[in-house]
């Protein structure tokens, strides 16, 4: 072989090579993506079982290996979770409820829900904190948060609050 034939084929096996490092290093990064966004879902699954007091069964995700499958059974805290989150629904009406959501079991969608009006309910109780007499509060930004999701009144004022507005007996 002739010195200009040796050259074209080392600079082919080069490229070859370089193009099958390329191709090796992509195909591990969407990999990684792929498993970073499991995790993710996952988190997600876990804390909304978490936060909403539900059942969370993986049996099917260790099965198929989708994390789709997962199921998040409501437990009867969830439901008083739920009761809790729709007496302060309709008592202050801009703290909105997901009725559909709820009717359709989503709960990651009930779970997001809940985080996205955790900003409303802090306005509510600085709104309703500004009528006090000074000196006194409800308990902090996060009490009706609380409340809904735990079930827990921190202050007196809060529960004479919940009282006034039907929520409790």
């Amino acid at each position: 072989m002739t010195k200009w034939k040796w050259r074209v084929l080392v600079t082919i096996m080069v490229v070859g090579v370089g193009v099958l490092v390329f191709w090796c290093l992509q195909y591990q990064e969407k990999e990684k993506q792929q498993m970073h966004a499991e995790e993710s879902e996952l988190k997600m699954y876990a804390t909304t079982a978490d936060i909403l007091r539900m059942e969370i069964d993986y049996s099917g995700y260790k099965q198929r290996g989708n994390v789709k499958d997962i199921v998040l059974t409501p437990t009867e805290e969830t439901e008083h979770t739920m009761e809790r989150w729709k007496a302060v629904s309709k008592a202050f009406p801009s703290i909105e409820f997901p009725w559909d959501e709820v009717d359709k079991g989503d709960w990651i969608k009930v779970y997001r829900k809940l985080i996205g009006s955790q900003k409303t309910m802090q306005d509510t109780v600085v709104a309703l904190s500004k009528e006090l007499p000074e000196g006194e509060d409800l308990g902090g930004t996060e009490s009706i948060y609380i409340y809904v999701r735990d079930g827990v009144i921190r202050e007196g004022n809060f529960e004479t609050l919940l009282k006034e507005k039907e929520i409790i007996e």
